[in-house]
Formats: structure tokens, C-alpha cells, sequence
């Protein structure tokens, strides 16, 4: 009986009856050879027309999937270069926006160009504006294109500087309402519409940040002037000053500065709200020029406090040139009566090569080599 259960327990197990058939070979083929389809033309076309990388075009090919032949991408490359773009601006253009390979040449690209022309913009400028900032062939022409580049051009007056701007920033990407709201919001601080002008003009990038980054931007700027407001005139430059500075710079330099100074924060903050444009010098530079108007021009600390505009002027083409010349005028028994060294460093270009080197160059010949700027104004 054990024998006959044992037996029983491990006979073969009974499967129930197939309900599909097995697989053929050939199916399981399908399943294991890992077979790829070619690639979509367009990733060649992309490669060898366009100059794409073949990992650039690889990752854009899969928007042409559609197409089944070149004729509206090369409808496309045909009308960019005939308004001008050179193929290597149009394979950069491609590059950035490939899906500008599918646009309705006349529906929607002409359109652009033609737009931008009855603005003013020369076929070359026209062309340079859209391979500078690809983007702008994607916008609408009355939504976006036209007043985003009127904007531009009336505040910054001129297409010199729309293009300069264009080639460094990305100035058509702000729509007008955030530009219209930032301005709004620098002359509420009493800022003259000249003076906003010309610092925009100077870097346009201060009306082209959030408002979030704009406000505080301003505390930083009620920050390092000590809470007190500066005056009209000036606010814009502290603006642009701490734009172009970081807080960790800024906070380096103003080290920098009260401690070759022996100056306090109040001090620093009156000479920052007189001339912050200091602030641009390095902080190794700027103990360099405390130290030459210190030991060489005789102005003390209190002197340069009050007179912080001396923070800005250059120190290896300006301050100690003009120096160099009045000493040798000295050495030579020349009578400059009791010059005072802070005025000569402050004088207006003209004034000092006419007052102290034209005047005196039969006298002292080298003057035309202490001081060089004269001969490079063609005053030999």
C-alpha cells in the first residue's frame, strides 16, 4: 500500500488541455532578433543639409515623422537664404528652432521679414535680428514680433544698439507688458525719464528681470545707501551699479574700501549714493587707488570720502600720467604756482592737456611721452 501511494505521489502531474498552440519558430524570431526600423530621412537631411550633430538631429527627427519627402524643409532653407542669411546663419537658426523646417513659407515667415522691414530694418538688419534671436520666426507678427522690436527700437533709438543688444541679450524674449510694468516701477522711485533712458541704453537688462528680482534689487539699493534715498539723478547708476555687482562682490568691496579707509558703513554708504560706479573696480584695484591718491596726489582719507567720484577715474591712464607730467614739469622749474594735485586728476581731459602739456611741450618735450593721450588726440 505505501509502495502503491508513493508511486501515486510522483507520477507526472497532469496538465489540462492546450487552449492556444504553441508559438512557431518564426514567432519567436520576431520576439528575439531586436530588428530596428531605419531611421527617418529627415535625421540625414538634419545632419548633412542642416550641419545638425547626429545626436542633435536624432532627437529632432521624430517631429518630421509625418513628412514624406524634403519639399517644405527645403522650401524652407531656399527662403531663408534668399533674405539674406548666410548658411552658416541659417544652419544656426535650424539648429536652435529645427522645427522651423515645417513652416508655411508664405504664411508664415514672410510675413516676419516683412514686417520687421516696414520698421525700418535694412534687408540686412532684417535678417541679422532673426538669426541673432531665432526665436522671434516662431512669434506672431502683431502679438509679439512687431511690438516687442518697436519697443526696443524707440527706447533704445537707433538699430545700432537694437542690434548690439540683440547680439549680447536675448532682448526680444520679455513681452512689453513685463518691460512697460518694470519701467513703471523704477520712475515711481523718482527717477527722471532721461536718466532711466540712458541706463537702460547702457544695459538693458534692468528692465528685463521679473519684478520679484526688480524689487529687490531696489532693497538692495536702500540697503547700501544706508536707508537714505539717493537723490534723483543718481538712483539710476546706484541701480545700475548693484545690477552689474553681486551682493557678495559688493559686500567685499565695501570691505575693501572702509578698511584702506578707516571709513564707517554710514560714510561708505554717502560715498555709494555720490558715485557708485566705484564699485565696478576690482577690490585689489580699488586699495590701489586709495593708496596713489593717498601717497602720490596727497588726498587723505576724509578727501576721497568726499570726494568718492576719485574711486572712478583710472588709475594707470589717468591719475598717474597726469602725475608723471606735472612732477617733471616741477623737476624742470617750470611755474604751475601751488597745483593741487586732486584738481589735476579731476580736470576734464581738454582742459589738462591744454593746460599742462601743450602749454609747456617746448619747455619739456617729454611731457608727449609721460603723457601719451595727448599724442593719441593728435595734439603733437
Amino acid at each position: 500500500m505505501a509502495l502503491r501511494r508513493l508511486a501515486r505521489r510522483l507520477a507526472p502531474v497532469a496538465f489540462p488541455p492546450r487552449l492556444l498552440p504553441l508559438p512557431s519558430p518564426g514567432h519567436l524570431r520576431l520576439f528575439s532578433t531586436g530588428e530596428k526600423e531605419p531611421p527617418h530621412f529627415m535625421a540625414e537631411y538634419l545632419v548633412s543639409t542642416c550641419g545638425l550633430s547626429p545626436a542633435a538631429a536624432a532627437k529632432a527627427a521624430p517631429r518630421f515623422a509625418h513628412l514624406g519627402s524634403a519639399e517644405r524643409p527645403d522650401a524652407v532653407l531656399a527662403f531663408l537664404r534668399s533674405q539674406g542669411l548666410a548658411k552658416a546663419q541659417v544652419r544656426a537658426i535650424v539648429a536652435r528652432k529645427p522645427a522651423l523646417l515645417l513652416s508655411d513659407v508664405d504664411a508664415t515667415l514672410s510675413p516676419k521679414f516683412t514686417a520687421v522691414r516696414a520698421l525700418g530694418l535694412r534687408g540686412a538688419d532684417a535678417a541679422r535680428l532673426f538669426a541673432l534671436f531665432p526665436a522671434a520666426l516662431t512669434y506672431g507678427v502683431r502679438s509679439n514680433l512687431l511690438p516687442r522690436v518697436l519697443f526696443w527700437l524707440d527706447l533704445l533709438g537707433s538699430t545700432t544698439l537694437l542690434m548690439k543688444w540683440l547680439a549680447k541679450t536675448w532682448l526680444l524674449k520679455y513681452s512689453v507688458d513685463l518691460l512697460l510694468r518694470n519701467l513703471a516701477a523704477l520712475r515711481r522711485l523718482g527717477i527722471p525719464d532721461g536718466r532711466l533712458t540712458a541706463a537702460v541704453r547702457l544695459r538693458p537688462t534692468l528692465i528685463m528681470q521679473s519684478p520679484d528680482k526688480l524689487r529687490a534689487l531696489v532693497g538692495r539699493v536702500e540697503d547700501a545707501c544706508g536707508g537714505v534715498p539717493p537723490s534723483p539723478g543718481m538712483y539710476t547708476w546706484c541701480l545700475f551699479a548693484l545690477h552689474n555687482v553681486g551682493d557678495r562682490a559688493f559686500r567685499a568691496k565695501k570691505a575693501a574700501v572702509t578698511r584702506a579707509l578707516g571709513c564707517t558703513d554710514e560714510e561708505f554708504a554717502g560715498m555709494f549714493r555720490r558715485a557708485p560706479c566705484f564699485v565696478f573696480a576690482p577690490e585689489a584695484l580699488l586699495r590701489r587707488k586709495v593708496e596713489f591718491l593717498r601717497d602720490t596726489v596727497g588726498c587723505g582719507a576724509g578727501g576721497i570720502v568726499r570726494n568718492p567720484l576719485l574711486l572712478t577715474l583710472s588709475l594707470d591712464e589717468r591719475m598717474a600720467p597726469r602725475c608723471r607730467a606735472v612732477e617733471a614739469l616741477r623737476s624742470k622749474g617750470v611755474d604751475i604756482r601751488k597745483t593741487n594735485m586732486v584738481t589735476v586728476v579731476r580736470l576734464p581731459e581738454a582742459i589738462f592737456v591744454e593746460r599742462y602739456i601743450l602749454k609747456y611741450k617746448g619747455d619739456v618735450p617729454e611731457l608727449l611721452e609721460l603723457y601719451p593721450q595727448a599724442r593719441a588726440k593728435g595734439t603733437t
